[in-house]
């Protein structure tokens, strides 16, 4: 065959074969030498580019020839609306975006002649560690565990110290909530004080800690007021809460043993989180005294508490009286006993007056004459800067001149100026 032919038995001419060959090897270099490098980013399956957040991104767009063209980048957002916002003249054009944020995702287009685009998505992990908590249901026991606020949606696994559980193992994601792992446990299969474990792991996660979180399940144990009394006509609240209990435990109330009590215009039953409150309306004796029990139960087991509701149809303010009256007397007796062992503190029978050196005694009339025999026998009486006069019991004081009384001291014993 020579060189003109094409298989169907006729030949071509050889500029036109020349041409055709021309305009494959064009398009063949046009499609090799136009590319995108977007680092660091990983490439998914489908062609996706994914970054992390807060990371710096560069962007390049090239040509291998050495022909110069107009280079422009477009981006468009979630909102779908276009920005152009690089527009060089050369063979290749790159650009940076610093502390890349969620609001950068979106599709990335460098046009030339031709245009390539690539679509960026942002990476970031969810905030903090995984929650769990468990629930009951029937028998059965179900643990969430929760690991929001990350872009994609983590995986979950559940295991304890036995086994860990795989998606055959009745797990599966809440509608709606694919950052939530459900795990169904029969009731049968779980024990008191056994503990499971939650790991998530996602792509973006870079933290050397394991994200996970633990689940201790608890067989119930309530608490309450062993008796309560309360008075005839009035109404009565029962307390009732679970100290103990993972799944969170159901409380119920029940009569003698045998009647569940629900709310109706007697009774008002009410749950808030752990704790249940029982309220007997308008109370009788005959109808309302006795026994009331509190059922704590969840798929680990169930405990029940008793409390004896008694009443008291005596009016205690007049004991409430008879108590003040009498601790006011004790205060009265207890305050007189000490005013008695200390009188001479507030009573007195003589009194004294003490100012600088000068001390006046007041003595009875029997202590006078002897006072009196006593001066009598030639002892002088001095009495310094003051002296004391005695009228109807009272003393009065007033400054005088020392006097010497030489009368009553022996002759030779006087002043010779005297004489």
């Amino acid at each position: 065959m020579g060189p003109g032919w094409t298989g169907r038995g006729r030949h071509l001419p050889l500029a036109a074969m020349l041409g055709l060959t021309l305009c494959a090897l064009l398009g063949a270099v046009d499609a090799e030498e136009f590319t995108i490098t977007i680092t660091p980013g990983e490439t998914l399956p489908n062609g996706t580019i994914y970054v992390i957040r807060h990371s710096n991104v560069s962007f390049n767009c090239s040509r291998s020839s050495q022909q110069k063209s107009n280079i422009s980048w477009n981006y468009i957002g979630p909102d779908s609306r276009q920005e152009t916002f690089v527009n060089v003249e050369g063979t290749y054009s790159e650009f940076t975006l610093f502390n890349v944020g969620s609001d950068n995702q979106g599709n990335y287009t460098c046009s030339t002649n031709e245009s390539v685009t690539k679509e960026v998505l942002v990476y970031h992990p969810p905030e903090g560690p995984p929650l769990c908590h468990a629930e009951s249901s029937d028998n059965d026991v179900h643990l969430f565990c929760s690991w929001t606020e990350g872009y994609p949606h983590p995986t979950f696994v559940w295991s304890n110290v036995t086994w860990k559980f795989g998606s055959g193992d009745q797990t599966h994601r809440l509608p709606g909530l694919n950052d939530t792992m459900v795990l169904q446990v029969k009731g049968s299969e779980t024990h008191d004080g056994q503990i499971f474990k939650c790991v998530g792991s996602h792509v973006a996660y870079e933290q050397r800690m394991e994200p996970s979180c633990s689940l201790l399940l608890k067989a119930p144990l309530p608490e309450t007021q062993p008796l309560v009394t309360g008075f005839e006509g009035k109404n009565i609240t029962l307390t009732c809460r679970a100290k103990e209990g993972n799944p969170p435990p159901k409380l119920t109330w029940i009569r003698n043993n045998t009647t569940e009590i629900f709310t109706n215009k007697k009774y008002i039953v009410l749950q808030e989180g752990i704790t249940s409150l029982l309220t007997i309306q308008r109370t009788f004796k005959a109808q309302d005294e006795g026994r009331y029990i509190c059922k704590c139960e969840n798929p680990l087991g169930i405990k029940e508490m008793e409390i004896w509701v008694s009443f008291n149809n005596k009016n205690i303010s007049g004991l409430v009286g008879v108590i003040a009256v009498l601790a006011l007397l004790c205060i009265a007796a207890i305050l007189g006993i000490f005013l008695y062992r200390h009188r001479n503190l507030f009573i007195t029978r003589r009194r004294f007056w003490q100012s600088g050196s000068n001390v006046f005694t007041l003595v009875d009339s029997e202590e006078e004459e002897e006072f009196a025999d006593e001066g009598s026998s030639g002892i002088t009486s001095v009495v310094n800067h003051q002296s004391a006069e005695s009228m109807n019991g009272h003393v009065f004081v007033e400054d005088t001149p020392p006097k010497i009384y030489n009368d009553r001291l022996p002759s030779e014993e006087r002043n010779e100026t005297d004489v």
